[in-house]
């Protein structure tokens, strides 16, 4: 699966949200950065990392990632 992630945070948490390629919540083309192609959310939780100290899954694509706060 391909994962990408949002460069901007969300407003109230700080969190950049990652996203599957096909998920229609996705934001933008050019507000994404993309992270490759992965066996699991998991794997692009921990690359997300690299490029944003604080992340969070999709709640309708990466639901296993995706922490309530």
């Amino acid at each position: 699966m391909l994962f990408v992630v949002n460069k901007n945070a969300q407003l109230k948490s700080g969190e950049h949200i990652i996203h599957q390629e096909n998920c229609h919540h996705k934001p933008k083309e050019k507000n994404i950065i993309g992270l490759g192609n992965f066996l699991n959310d998991e794997v692009a939780l921990f690359e997300a990392r690299r490029y944003f100290p604080c992340v969070n899954g999709c709640k309708y694509c990466c639901p296993k990632i995706h922490l309530k706060r």
